[in-house]
């Protein structure tokens, strides 16, 4: 078997004291681009200033590395990459824990999943279903090597499954959104025997030619038009298109300019998130901490700013996600799990999400929340999970 290592997280503290001296010396513009520009240009100067004010000023590394260095970290080589990963077990009733590979997108990190995990590792019911939690950085994010060229999401489906079986589970299940969900469709189409369920919290999915949407669903397809835009529009998608043309050009240009990625990553957390409820704005502190907490890591590990942006590059495009997804070779064949937000940039229908499995076990359609649902609804997500894993997850026998 090969080499398990213990890893360990600590940021430097010189690094940690050079991060906040180029935000204190960083200035911004005092003027908008035009008189009165507010968000239409991207997000508005008041919210730039606010934000990058808290982590300058406010926000606490050392909090934050005390919850990161809580967790077990590993890395291990696979396929002559180094990956990084926590791995954790189950607090109680072990016999009985479900082995949940939890796999981020961009711009997330690992630390994504900090608000879920201890409720499924240590659940306050005795009888709720318990987690042993597996969860890796993508290949090119923070502590994990970045890829070779061609490197695709199934490809890291394949090196995922390794570790799984390399930790020593014969059968797991697994949960992503955002580019994770490629991951885990891969994992879930029944190519690989251990991958026995699968939840994502996004799913993109057409419903069938003629399909009669109601009112939320159309309001659902209207959200992702409004995040594509149109050809020779995009609306939402410039970061996109760059990334998947010249990711080294940005990719330098932010790697160490904290600004910079506070701007590239930021904006995802403000456009993305529910506006609505105060739970994901820059007026919950917790949500802010869990940006800032984010903005710092991709500081920190040089050159992920860049290398994370190889998701975009190798792999499907925003405008065809459905149609690969309803793909014969791509439908997901394990029970599936669906949790779509209405703030999320594809909140599926359910009968879109049809369209993607053979196996469709669970559909929850949330009133709130959006792109980010683990950090901005941790309790939703941690209910459905529950919910999904606890009677559809079978092992092997």
């Amino acid at each position: 078997m090969s080499e398990i290592n213990s890893f360990d997280p600590t940021i430097p503290q010189d690094e940690v004291d050079r991060l906040f001296r180029k935000l204190r010396d960083t200035r911004l513009p005092e003027i908008p681009i035009v008189p009165d520009a507010g968000d239409d240009y991207g997000p508005s100067l008041e919210w730039i200033n606010k934000l990058k004010n808290y982590w300058q000023d406010t926000y606490s590394w050392p909090e934050a590395q005390e919850k990161i260095s809580e967790w077990q970290h590993f890395t291990t080589e696979i396929e002559d990459m180094k990956i990084h990963f926590i791995h954790e077990k189950a607090r109680t009733r072990q016999s009985d824990a479900i082995p949940l590979l939890m796999v981020h997108g961009w711009p997330g990190t690992f630390y994504e999943f900090q608000n879920v995990m201890h409720p499924l590792l240590e659940p306050e019911d005795p009888n709720a279903p318990v987690f042993d939690l597996v969860v890796p950085s993508l290949p090119g994010f923070c502590w994990s090597q970045g890829p070779p060229r061609g490197w695709t999401l199934q490809d890291t489906a394949r090196i995922y499954d390794v570790l799984m079986r390399r930790l020593g589970y014969t059968s797991y299940a697994a949960q992503a959104g955002d580019w994770g969900h490629w991951v885990v469709r891969e994992l879930g189409s029944g190519r690989y025997n251990a991958c026995k369920a699968v939840h994502t919290n996004m799913c993109p999915g057409a419903p069938p030619k003629g399909y009669k949407m109601n009112e939320k669903e159309q309001a659902a397809m209207d959200r992702a038009k409004w995040w594509m835009g149109e050809h020779l529009n995009e609306g939402h998608m410039g970061y996109a298109i760059e990334m998947r043309t010249r990711p080294q050009t940005i990719g330098v240009a932010f790697n160490d300019n904290p600004v910079g990625i506070m701007m590239f990553i930021g904006e995802k957390y403000d456009e993305l998130a529910d506006p609505t409820i105060g739970t994901a704005t820059l007026e919950n502190e917790d949500y802010v901490k869990d940006v800032c907490t984010t903005l710092s890591l991709y500081f920190f590990t040089p050159p992920s700013i860049m290398t994370s942006m190889l998701c975009y590059y190798n792999n499907v495009r925003h405008e065809v996600y459905t149609e690969f997804n309803a793909k014969e070779e791509n439908l997901i064949r394990v029970p599936l799990g669906v949790s779509t937000f209405p703030y999320d940039a594809f909140p599926v229908p359910k009968a879109g999400a049809e369209t993607t499995a053979t196996n469709l076990k669970f559909f929850r359609e949330r009133e709130h929340g959006g792109h980010f649902a683990a950090m901005e609804m941790s309790d939703a997500i941690v209910e459905d999970l529950r919910a999904f894993f606890g009677e559809f997850y079978e092992a092997s026998s």
